[in-house]
């Protein structure tokens, strides 16, 4: 099956505008997601999708495959099935343009994990990680999201995604909160439902797109991944990665 990874990356972000293009150590964002995404050794394709005409120039100067698409995506999974219109492949891997330092293994254990399901019917595959702190995770859980996995267990398949203090509540003893990493691998039949259901309820006030295939009965399996802990979220989580790189080398 052949594999396009695409990095969505848009300018406009209500946390931290121009992201894509803020400088981590003397080099930007998107390019560190894109060096990464091209160390997959399952993809075929690595192409960052914008709607921003200062990140195609500096894509284009720096020689990543870019394309342009409509401002009006309402998420990247929208900005994702606009580009499986364009270009044809078997499975997309949407690589969120806010992990400079996102592992290969995991894009590809991913990608992977559809694959090897594919023929039972199922299209849609994302990570998760072992939350090892709940109230530390809790604390910071404006932006970061939470899985629960159904029970059945084999292949895992997610049951809900949240956000907030009402993890606490949801959880039981078999059914624990996992850290959901948000890179996922669809079919093109997948984005193109996914972009014709309307905004499911719980997608809107929990600001979790991925909701809109739970609440349409779309099943999405769930691979472990080991937690690459630095994502760009705000300006000032710049400064965290630098010090974590300065600190590695």
């Amino acid at each position: 099956m052949k594999v396009a990874i695409v990095i969505p990356a848009r300018w406009n972000s209500t946390r931290f505008p121009g992201k894509p293009l803020a400088k981590i150590c003397g080099k930007e964002v998107i390019k560190y997601v894109w060096e990464k995404a091209s160390l997959s050794k399952l993809a075929q394709d690595v192409i960052v999708a914008t709607d921003n005409k200062k990140i195609k120039k500096f894509c284009d100067n720096s020689g990543i495959k870019t394309l342009m698409t409509s401002k009006n995506n309402k998420t990247g999974t929208d900005r994702i099935c606009e580009v499986s219109k364009k270009i044809n492949f078997d499975i997309y891997c949407n690589v969120q343009g806010d992990e400079p330092l996102i592992d290969p293994i995991n894009i590809d254990k991913v990608i992977s994990c559809l694959k090897k399901n594919f023929n039972k019917g199922y299209e849609i595959a994302t990570g998760y990680s072992e939350v090892k702190n709940l109230k530390k995770f809790i604390k910071y859980n404006d932006i970061k999201t939470t899985v629960f996995l159904e029970k059945t267990g084999n292949p895992n398949k997610a049951f809900i995604f949240y956000r907030g203090t009402q993890i606490e509540s949801l959880k039981s003893k078999e059914n624990k909160p996992l850290k959901h990493i948000g890179l996922y691998a669809y079919t093109k039949s997948a984005l193109k439902r996914f972009h014709n259901y309307k905004m499911s309820p719980s997608e809107i006030s929990e600001s979790l797109e991925q909701m809109r295939f739970v609440e349409n009965k779309e099943k999405i399996l769930c691979v472990k991944i080991k937690d690459s802990f630095f994502a760009v979220d705000y300006p000032n989580d710049i400064k965290k990665i630098e010090k974590f790189l300065k600190k590695s080398n």
